[in-house]
């Protein structure tokens, strides 16, 4: 079997597994087992994991561009003014 794409710590695992058995239950009322739902998280993250990922990380380069674009205002402004360069 293929490592998750997240790794989860064992509280962490079971909880989700037990929140996706409540979801479809509640949701679509489907029952499935303890190693149903984490068979079924594990796919999950196997599949969407990487789309969250790459979205997560899209986001943070926006931050950090902002951020980055503010500190060169702010050092632009340090500048002081000469007739020499």
């Amino acid at each position: 079997m293929n490592k998750p794409a997240v790794e989860l710590s064992r509280e962490a695992r079971q909880a989700a597994a037990a929140r996706l058995r409540a979801v479809l239950a509640e949701e679509l009322d489907v029952e499935i087992g303890g190693l149903q739902a984490e068979m079924l998280l594990d796919r999950l993250a196997a599949d969407l994991g990487p789309v969250f990922y790459n979205r997560a990380l899209t986001d943070a380069r926006a931050i950090v561009a902002a951020r980055a674009e503010d500190l060169d205002e702010a050092l632009y402004g340090l500048e002081r003014l000469s007739d020499l360069r």
